[in-house]
């Protein structure tokens, strides 16, 4: 798969964000927007939604996941999977979102030739999680991320422990496996997220993240080495 080459600023990356609305999506955005290596466009259900994104500068698309959004994907060199059900939704609707939904994409992702492809998942995800406080949300997430570990895209999984509304501190803990739990504030995972597209090495793994002592690239790089552009 080719995709730009990030490392001379000479083409951009034309990113879907999907859940742009989100507190991580609209993160996500804003920081795109004013990088020089991204083109963004947030997928949004609600034509309310709009306004913000406009602010924002970030141009946007009305479409539903859950519905499919295939028609949509032309063009796009990456997608970022950064929508949920939300933590007042139900069980039902935790599958329909955060599995089916994605699961869907993921297919179409295939059909339309999009390939890049950033799964924003959870520390503990597993489809057979015996999780006492959110199994069936780390089951769900666990069977999309299984789907697309087998699936044809160039994918990154990245896991965030627990996540919060403080201020990014641009430090974390990065690891293919932590062994344990922590946190991280949305702001940091959005630049995480940033960093994976930006180091190609990252393609087809998956890391779990939270806060820590070393500066966000650098922890990326001593993870899967320095960013270099593919091969056609």
């Amino acid at each position: 798969m080719q995709y730009p080459d990030l490392s001379d600023n000479s083409e951009t990356v034309k990113v879907l964000i999907v859940g742009a609305n989100g507190k991580v999506g609209t993160l996500l955005s804003g920081k795109m927007w004013a990088s020089s290596d991204f083109s963004p466009v947030a997928l949004i259900r609600d034509t309310k939604q709009q306004t913000k994104f406009t602010a924002l500068g970030v141009p946007s698309i009305l479409g539903d996941l859950e519905d499919g959004i295939s028609s949509f994907l032309a063009g796009f060199d990456s997608v970022i999977f950064t929508a949920g059900s939300g933590g007042h939704t139900g069980p039902d609707k935790t599958t329909d979102v955060d599995q089916n939904a994605a699961i869907k994409l993921i297919s179409d992702c295939e059909k339309e030739g999009v390939g890049r492809f950033i799964m924003i998942s959870a520390i503990g995800a597993d489809p057979t999680s015996e999780s006492t406080r959110i199994q069936h949300y780390l089951r769900a997430k666990g069977e999309a991320d299984l789907i697309l570990r087998n699936s044809k895209l160039d994918f990154t999984i990245i896991a965030p422990g627990s996540l919060t509304d403080d201020v990014g501190t641009g430090r974390v803990q990065v690891a293919k496996k932590l062994g344990f739990h922590g946190s991280l504030p949305r702001e940091d995972l959005a630049n995480c997220v940033i960093g994976a597209l930006r180091n190609f090495n990252t393609i087809r793994s998956s890391f779990e993240v939270i806060s820590g002592q070393d500066k966000i690239k650098s922890s990326i790089s001593d993870l899967y080495g320095r960013a270099l552009p593919p091969i056609a």
